[in-house]
């Protein structure tokens, strides 16, 4: 099949169109080369409500598949998902800095074969203020493309940062009374999910945001009790830690928390209730504290279908099966159940996963006694309750993170570690060599973070 030739009309807002074709009527945007089969395109783009992000369309008179390349030069380098079969097609141009020239054309397809427009392009815009500003250090190799951040500080904000510090996707919420806890690109990649909890003692104000990637689509759900974090799984559900109010026997109100399903349909299931999970919560070292269990970490683990939740007033983690919705295991802590032999037990962790080798890879936090917070990886035995520590890193010097804190695992063996409460993430290699860095400006700090390799193919 031969794709007939392309007769581009492109209009452009602040855009600037250029073409290597000689002869092109560049103001234009048009190719000469037509013939009788030739088939009329209407290309247009234009900025997105948040400025690094590009709109394009085009129209066909036959329906066609296509997509677009697309970088800051005519090399590319990037690319959209293809179309479905249409006449009128719409695709975001996703991953580009502020203030830079995005080049771009058009490619048709049918089977194996493929019919390219010349080159355009348009140019971003100037991030608005209170975007906070980021330096890179170091060099990353295939880890990943980009950073989903949450920022707490001077101004709460979301960004998507890449692996030179640029800022190529943001949003500024408006914060009632609560804190910015998680952001997450969502699974479908067509929306960034915000989890907002309420300030402790007003948790009725906890809300879910998902933001369209162009920016123009903000939809809201109240979600009161929500706290601290949420995780998405493969089918769009989503897991969110929420606090239940009851009263102690003395009269005086009390707290814990519950998983809670947000299926897509809309219908709620309450996975997990800690009420229920514990027989005697009076009876417990932290029966005092306001919220005697205070979920401050959450966790899918695919190959058992099952949650790993971290409760800060135990200081314990527990595994649990969404089919029984019941505690396999816990560890660390005041309710560990494993033998650490030697080894140090990990204390008040935040963050943490679940590794394909089956090690649990964990943020410790550490207290204020001991002065330092470290990434810990722990061989764990399911059957035999045992654990060994067979990695960590401490930062050099160290620091000591309060609260939350971050980790992950890379297939090349590197690992990220997230000091939020400094402001930093370091890329470190098995032998513990920083190698990347990415620092946030002063009066800024991180919350839980999500890597991603691409904004069009989940991870």
């Amino acid at each position: 099949m031969r794709l007939p030739a392309l007769l581009l009309l492109a209009t452009f807002a602040g855009a600037c169109v250029d073409s290597d074709e000689k002869g092109n009527d560049t103001a234009a945007g048009t190719d000469p080369a037509l013939d009788a089969d030739a088939t009329v395109m209407d290309v247009t783009a234009e900025l997105g409500t948040i400025i690094t992000v590009v709109i394009v369309r085009w129209h066909t008179d036959e329906p066609t598949t296509g997509y677009v390349e697309f970088g800051p030069d005519t090399t590319y380098g990037l690319s959209t998902p293809t179309t479905e079969a249409s006449t009128d097609h719409e695709v975001l141009l996703l991953g580009n800095p502020a203030d830079t020239d995005v080049h771009f054309r058009v490619v048709l397809t049918e089977g194996e074969e493929s019919d390219s427009t010349a080159d355009y392009s348009i140019t971003t815009g100037s991030l608005p203020t209170g975007i906070p500003q980021f330096t890179a250090s170091g060099t990353l190799t295939d880890e990943w493309a980009y950073t989903v951040i949450p920022t707490q500080g001077t101004t709460p904000a979301v960004t998507i940062v890449n692996a030179k510090g640029e800022t190529v996707w943001y949003y500024l919420p408006v914060v009632q009374e609560g804190n910015l806890m998680r952001a997450l690109l969502s699974h479908d990649r067509k929306s960034v999910i915000l989890g907002h909890a309420g300030m402790q003692g007003k948790l009725e104000l906890g809300r879910l945001q998902w933001i369209s990637l162009d920016g123009g689509t903000v939809t809201e759900l109240s979600v009161p009790g929500f706290d601290h974090d949420l995780v998405e799984l493969p089918d769009g559900t989503i897991c969110m830690i929420t606090v239940e109010r009851r009263t102690r026997s003395d009269g005086t109100p009390w707290e814990a928390d519950t998983l809670l399903e947000l299926h897509p349909d809309g219908t709620t299931t309450e996975i997990f209730n800690a009420w229920e999970a514990f027989e005697y919560p009076e009876s417990l070292p932290s029966a005092r504290a306001a919220n005697w269990t205070h979920g401050n970490g959450l966790d899918y683990w695919p190959a058992e279908d099952a949650y790993l939740f971290s409760m800060k007033e135990l200081g314990s983690l527990a595994k649990i099966p969404r089919a029984t919705g019941e505690i396999e295991w816990m560890i660390d802590g005041s309710l560990n159940q494993f033998d650490f032999g030697d080894d140090e037990l990990v204390m008040l962790q935040h963050q943490f996963e679940m590794l394909d080798n089956g090690n649990l890879l964990l943020f410790d936090n550490g207290t204020q006694e001991r002065g330092y917070s470290r990434a810990v990886e722990l061989d764990i035995d399911e059957e035999a309750l045992t654990a060994k520590q067979v990695w960590d890193y401490i930062r050099d010097p160290s620091v000591f993170v309060v609260a939350k804190g971050d980790v992950h695992r890379f297939a090349n063996g590197n690992t990220q570690v997230v000091w939020s409460a400094v402001g930093e993430i370091q890329m470190v290699t098995p032998d513990g060599t920083p190698i990347w860095a990415l620092n946030a400006e002063l009066g800024q700090a991180f919350t839980f973070v999500q890597p991603v390799s691409s904004f069009y193919v989940a991870d």
